[in-house]
């Protein structure tokens, strides 16, 4: 129906919105005319309808033309009406005037309508008759089918006028609110409304308030809505209302718009008894006022008593339809795949959306419409809602919500719009995620109080299908836990008591064989999905709003369905339960991962408001932080169990179960330590010095009470606790790894658990890195920190540090023992017997001698350097220690990925430990391990940037932990020598420029640099995947960024020394060239190909970009000043080398040029430097020859951009580009190349940028040269001519898509827009500037196609701004040069539309 069409409301709404505000009340004027015409079209017709029906045999079609008509009446009509009205503009000066109109429009609505609200019971009956001119007796001469069907189609008279009455009802209150105090008054008694027309003393000195209902402007007295809406459910709403859908949706907006009314009347009623009964309570009148004041009060209480009934009535109407969204809810506790894949599809296609309109209303997008309603006006109906209710809401709002959690949406679609930005369409799904992601929905009472109940027992029903009937809010036993996962160290399948106590005594076994019965993995898969689920959207919904008693109860569920996850696990030893171990295994991921989310989130929330975060159920029990790192490694034990076909996955879960458990460490100490920390820093220095060596060595409760509160108290406590328990643990696996070498000397290599010692590793490195978190927060915070942490006697700091000094014991003995090799032994882990004895074991934590004894032999370092500026002052000494490097180099092949785990876990760890001493100047034990970690990150970066084939990859996951320790080793230069640590920086930069070179390579047309990333991020597209052609591209981007961020570091507060260092060693990598090796130079030109690039230089392109953004202060920008001149011109050396058309090609991978970097991408990126440079004039000063060269590149990069082919070869000389006849498909039998369309408009843009800033910044130096300016802006201005042309007149040759050729003449005219503004030196020369563009645009460029309509419409603003600048001489000399002609004649019309669009004329 054109009325329901969107594009139709579209246009009507912008249409009265464009309508001046004098003109609103004829708009009515005219509305309410065709109002009465329909009403008399109506009845005429209706009665002809009559006649027919008793005059003619053919009454089935009379029944069908009625229902026709009042469908229209309903449908469309009350459509166009209700948008005519909603959309009309009132204001102070109109609003009278509309108000008037609005009387007479409601003269025509009132007669019918009150017949509807009047107190007879037959209202509805006659108010239809009284509509239609039939009366009730017509529908007796039908079958019972016509009967039914005549009154289901009389539905539509009701919404007309319901909707017609909340439309006038609104906008009658707008303008009553906006009209003069005695008008609005005497307008607001018509309508019966209390409150629009009066101020709140008016209101409170007034005792004759009267409240007529929702319908008092039509009746008063009036039938309340409640009543109203009974009277219609008892007609039409009986049975089956799939045929009276709108109507349900406008009734339900009718009791949204009365309860709005009625809270404003309670709470206002509220106010004024409460008002009365303080003056009665405080006496401040005789007997007689008393006595007056306290009959207002008891008549404000009926009165309140009324209102509140009336919204309890209406609340549990709107409240009634929840039993809509049914069929919308996951079914968390069925088994039926079926059904569940059915709902999951349903939420992912959207064929239940409602498209935001009343007539559109129908059976499918109905629950939508309800949902819309209910959901948008929380505040609105929930004061008056019933405890159940509440409940069945919240429940309703999580199961809705899952089926777009299920299919992996973790952030909530935006919803479609139209091109004016209203909203299209929305599903149920859609609604219940953006609710549950909007922190709005947390600030109602009753959600803070019934979200977590109601998640965790939805929790409880989801596991229902998997583990039977069990209690997950009951309190953890962890006792129990723990032996049973000791338990499982002796025998792997023997029963969990875990599992008994939680199922209630029903054996896991009996519950495996009914999932075993199931004969389809898919359907297995399902009966884990809801719970998975429900754990996914825990993790994303906001969390502030959570209390300790909610935060309990999350974490105990979740750690209940940990134990029982894991004690099924440890049952699932066969093949037979591969698939269940598997599900298992993600399902415990996703409990993990909750956990940490949850933990996280309540600490941040609980430091932000009251400065402490203790947690609750962690820290009641000492075995509860034992179970999060023993857990882990029994579950890594069943790895193998599990099929071949699942490794990757299974590898990829384990891998996460770490990251989260290290990071709920992390959390665990960094919001435990704070608190317990600064207490103890401010004990009384004096009190320190005369605590003895007894005191220290005294109990952790005879040493807390120094502490101010109980919660500090519990903190230290908690600390302890992490920090013991990861100790015992990590004593406990070393003395293991003594005995499995010390029983394996005769063997190759030790039997080495890598997954235990990788989550053992994990653990107490987050715990660290969370203790120095927390010492870095203080330390920002406190300038007096560093001298209380000094100043740390007592023995919570005593046994923190001897913690931390086991760890690093450990990590140390763990690094030497399985990857450094003895030059006596072949094989990289048989020398370990030299220095390791079992019966060392009980001191080996203590002294750190295991380690000792080989740093001493490999090293030379003096035992007086304990200080990480110290041993980095004397890092070259070191001797290499033997590391296996061809085992390392096979972990980046993909080979051992259990061992590079443990290699990335144990850098983090260092990173941590070298983070400590930063803050506390304290950490022992450096002078092995900076030596060790330097070496091995040393020697896997080398190895990575060295490689010939693409890296695997997970290589660049675990090799983040040598970005991780680079970043903060880096860290410690600024404090360092610079004269002593020059060496070992300008060795830590030339690493990182051929890491980043290498990232560079494998990245293809995709490498770009920070400063691009940061402007231009959302205009990369991903649709390929570079030459490199990963299948995780993500995690190379991740990679390169956490490189920058270690390079960052070295330079972000360097000495001048060290930056100096740094500045020669990018110039060297752009010239080409290497230290003390000039012969060989890494650029090179005159091929076929076009000229390459090492992946070193590129890399020097790239941290020059970050020496220019991130290097501040006024002694390290002198030196970069100094290098500037030669850097630029290192910048201009490259592009002259590598400029070719085949830099827009996309390169095949097994193309000769795939060696190194794209060459596109570094012209890309030099320009995108140059840019930077010449946007920095005020610190950095470019050479008049600079300029001319900036000026001159977008010329020389698109010279020959219109001759591209779509799809070249890449062995192709240049003078064949322009053969017809060359065959694209294949050359020499390698891959085509195909013009890589988003690179092509990235480098187009950037060159326009550099124009422009260049004109911008180097006025003069450019207006010298601007001959070189006219060149490039004539070269580009002609590849917009290139936008889609038709294919018939360039057969097989590259043009841009119009979305593609407008974005750069957007880019493009900025050049035009910046010579107006620098009108003063280029004035002169605009005309020059406007005569090319007139010339292109009336077909004389290359391709005689002109300029396509969306590309000059994008190009206007500055053609005009081109205009502006020229003088009147000027434009008349092009008029004379023009001729007549087609070019004379686009002058003429620009003149004229720039006067009427852009010429200022003083006039406002």
């Amino acid at each position: 129906m054109l009325f329901c069409s969107h594009e139709f409301k579209l246009a009507i709404r912008n249409d009265i919105y464009s309508i001046p505000e004098g003109q609103a009340s004829e708009c009515i004027q005219h509305l309410t005319a065709d109002l009465s015409e329909s009403m008399e079209w109506m009845k005429t017709t209706c009665s002809l309808a009559d006649e027919e029906v008793f005059g003619e045999s053919n009454a089935n079609s009379s029944m069908h033309g009625f229902d026709l008509q009042v469908e229209l009446f309903g449908r469309g009509l009350s459509e166009v009406y209700a948008l005519v009205l909603d959309s009309l503009n009132v204001t102070a000066g109109n609003s009278s005037i509309v108000g008037r109109t609005m009387k007479d429009l409601m003269a025509v609505i009132r007669p019918y309508m009150s017949i509807l609200v009047g107190p007879e019971s037959e209202s509805v009956n006659e108010f239809i008759s009284s509509v239609t001119g039939r009366t009730s007796d017509v529908r007796l001469a039908g079958n019972t089918h016509d009967m039914l069907k005549f009154g289901v189609s009389t539905h539509w008279v009701l919404v007309f006028f319901s909707r017609m009455y909340m439309s006038c009802r609104s906008l009658y209150r707008q303008a009553v609110s906006l009209m003069p105090p005695d008008v609005s008054r005497k307008m607001s008694a018509v309508m019966g409304d209390p409150f629009t027309a009066y101020s709140a003393r008016d209101w409170m000195n007034k005792t004759d308030w009267t409240d007529g209902g929702y319908f008092s402007w039509i009746l008063q007295p009036s039938a309340s809505l409640p009543v109203i809406i009974q009277s219609v459910s008892d007609i039409y709403l009986q049975g089956y209302v799939a045929d009276c859908c709108p109507l349900i949706y406008v009734l339900l907006t009718m009791a949204l718009q009365r309860l709005v009314d009625l809270n404003r009347q309670i709470k206002s009623f509220e106010y004024l008894q409460q008002s009365n009964d303080n003056i009665i309570q405080f006496k401040l009148l005789d007997d007689a006022g008393s006595s007056l004041y306290s009959k207002r009060s008891r008549k404000c209480g009926k009165r309140i008593a009324v209102f509140k009934q009336e919204a309890t009535d209406l609340t549990e109407f709107l409240m009634s339809y929840l039993s809509f969204l049914d069929n919308e809810r996951l079914p968390v506790n069925s088994s039926n795949a079926a059904t569940f894949v059915d709902t999951c599809n349903q939420a992912l296609h959207g064929s239940d959306k409602w498209v935001f309109g009343v007539s559109s209303v129908n059976e499918k997008s109905l629950p939508a419409a309800i949902w819309w309603i209910i959901c948008q006006n929380i505040d609105i109906w929930s004061p008056h809602a019933s405890k159940k209710k509440l409940k069945m809401f919240i429940k309703h709002v999580i199961l809705t919500s899952l089926p777009y959690i299920t299919k992996g949406c973790t952030q909530v679609e935006r919803h479609h719009t139209n091109e004016a930005h209203f909203l299209d369409k929305i599903s149920v799904h859609q609604i219940s995620a953006e609710l549950l992601a909007d922190s709005v929905l947390y600030e109602h009472k009753f959600v803070r109080r019934h979200l977590a109940s109601r998640f965790c027992n939805l929790l409880e029903k989801s596991i229902l299908p998997l583990f039977g009937d069990v209690k997950l809010n009951m309190s953890p036993k962890w006792k129990e836990g723990l032996s049973a996962l000791e338990n499982s160290y002796v025998v792997l399948s023997r029963k969990s008591s875990t599992c008994d106590e939680l199922t209630g005594g029903k054996p896991a076994s009996h519950l495996l064989s009914e999932m075993a019965a199931d004969i389809s993995r898919e359907s297995t898969a399902v009966k884990f999905t809801a719970c998975q689920s429900l754990l996914r959207l825990l993790c994303w919904m906001p969390k502030g709003y959570i209390n300790s008693k909610s935060f309990s109860l999350y974490v105990t569920s979740t750690l209940n369905l940990e134990r029982l996850v894991i004690g099924h696990l440890l049952e699932c030893g066969d093949s037979f339960f591969s698939h269940k171990q598997y599900e298992l295994l993600r399902l415990l991921v996703a409990c993990r991962r909750a956990l940490k989310c949850l933990i996280m989130a309540y600490c941040e929330e609980k430091v932000r408001t009251t400065h402490s975060a203790l947690i609750p159920v962690l820290f009641e029990d000492v075995h509860s932080v034992l179970w999060l790192s023993r857990s882990v490694s029994v579950v890594f034990r069943l790895q193998e169990t599990l099929s071949e076909d699942k490794a990757c996955e299974v590898a990829d879960m384990i891998f996460s179960l770490m990251d989260h458990t290290s990071y709920v460490f992390l959390t665990l100490s960094k919001y435990q330590c704070p608190s317990a920390v600064s207490i103890i820093a401010e004990k009384p220095y004096t009190e320190q010095l005369n605590s003895d060596v007894t005191q220290e060595q005294s109990s952790v409760n005879e040493s807390l009470p120094c502490l101010d509160t109980s919660n500090d108290v519990e903190s230290c406590k908690s600390v302890i606790l992490i920090a013991e328990s990861l100790k015992e643990q990590a004593q406990d696996l070393i003395i293991s790894l003594k005995d499995a070498h010390c029983n394996e000397k005769s063997s190759d290599e030790i039997d080495v658990d890598w997954n235990k010692l990788s989550s053992m590793v994990s653990c107490f490195s987050g715990f660290m890195w969370g203790l120095a978190s927390a010492l870095d927060h203080s330390n920002a915070t406190d300038s007096d920190y560093k001298a209380k942490l000094l100043r740390w006697k007592c023995e919570v700091i005593s046994k923190i540090s001897h913690c931390i000094n086991a760890f690093a014991d450990f990590i140390c003995f763990s690094f030497h023992m399985l990857f450094v090799k003895d030059d006596l032994q072949p094989n990289h882990l048989s020398a370990t017997g030299n220095f390791v004895k079992s019966d060392d074991r009980d001191s080996s934590l203590v002294s750190g001698d295991s380690w000792k004894v080989t740093v001493n032999k490999h090293g030379s370092q003096s035992e007086n350097v304990t200080s990480i500026a110290g041993i980095l002052s004397k890092l070259d000494s070191y001797e290499c220690l033997p590391l296996n490097k061809e085992w390392l180099q096979s972990f980046l092949e993909g080979d051992h990925p259990k061992a590079a785990v443990l290699i990335r876990q144990l850098l983090i760890a260092a990173s941590a430990i070298v983070k400590l001493n930063l803050e506390t100047k304290c950490t022992p034990l450096l002078s092995s391990l900076v030596p060790s970690f330097t070496g091995i990150s040393q020697v896997l970066l080398l190895k990575l940037a060295d490689g010939t084939e693409v890296p695997k990859p997970f290589s660049f996951v675990w090799l983040d932990g040598v970005l991780k320790y680079l970043q903060e080793l880096g860290s410690h230069f600024p404090i360092t020598n610079p004269t002593s640590t020059r060496n070992v920086f300008s060795k830590l930069l030339e690493l990182h420029l051929k890491a980043l070179g290498k990232c560079i390579s494998l990245q293809g047309k995709e490498a770009t640099l920070t400063s691009h990333d940061k402007e231009l991020s959302t205009n990369t597209l991903h649709s390929h995947i570079g030459s490199a052609s990963l299948s995780h591209p993500y995690y190379l981007d991740e990679f390169k960024a956490r490189l920058r961020m270690s390079f960052k570091s070295l330079i972000r507060k360097p000495s001048e020394l060290h930056l100096l260092s740094a500045i020669q060693a990018i110039e060297r990598a752009l010239v080409g060239v290497y230290e003390g090796c000039p012969i060989i130079y890494e650029i090179t030109t005159g091929n076929v190909d076009g000229g390459k690039v090492s992946s070193t230089v590129a890399a020097g392109i790239d941290c020059l970009d970050l020496v220019l953004e991130y290097v501040s202060g006024r002694k390290r920008l002198n030196v970069v000043k100094r290098n500037i001149q030669s850097l630029v011109a290192a910048l201009f050396n490259i592009i002259l080398h590598v400029q070719s058309p085949l830099i827009f090609y996309r390169i095949a991978m097994d193309s000769e040029r795939y060696n190194g970097p794209d060459p596109g991408a570094v012209i890309l990126m030099c320009v995108e430097v140059l840019t930077r440079v010449s946007g920095k004039h005020a610190l950095f000063q470019m050479d008049s020859w600079h300029v001319a060269q900036s000026l001159h590149i977008p010329a020389a990069l698109f010279q020959d951009f219109d001759q591209l082919r779509i799809s070249q070869g890449p062995a192709l000389s240049n003078s064949l580009l322009n053969s017809g006849s060359q065959d694209c498909n294949t050359v020499g039998g390698r891959d085509t190349c195909v013009v890589d369309l988003q690179f092509s408009v990235e480098l187009y843009t950037a060159c326009c940028r550099l124009l422009y800033t260049v004109l911008k910044h180097h006025k003069s130096e450019s207006e010298r040269c601007i001959s070189l300016l006219q060149e490039s802006e004539r070269v580009l201005l002609h590849c917009l001519e290139m936008v889609d042309v038709d294919l018939s007149v360039r057969k097989g040759y590259f043009s841009l898509g119009v979305h593609e050729g407008v974005k750069c003449a957007s880019s493009f005219r900025r050049i035009y827009e910046e010579l107006r503004q620098q009108k003063d030196v280029f004035g002169q020369h605009c005309f020059k500037f406007l005569s090319n563009y007139i010339w292109v645009y009336s077909g004389y460029g290359p391709l005689k196609t002109g300029i396509r309509r969306e590309i000059d419409e994008a190009l206007r603003p500055g053609v005009y701004a081109l205009i502006d600048s020229c003088s009147a001489d000027d434009l008349q000399y092009l008029h004379s040069v023009f001729g007549e002609g087609p070019c004379r004649n686009t002058l003429a019309t620009l003149q004229h539309d720039y006067k009427l669009n852009f010429q200022y004329e003083g006039k406002v």
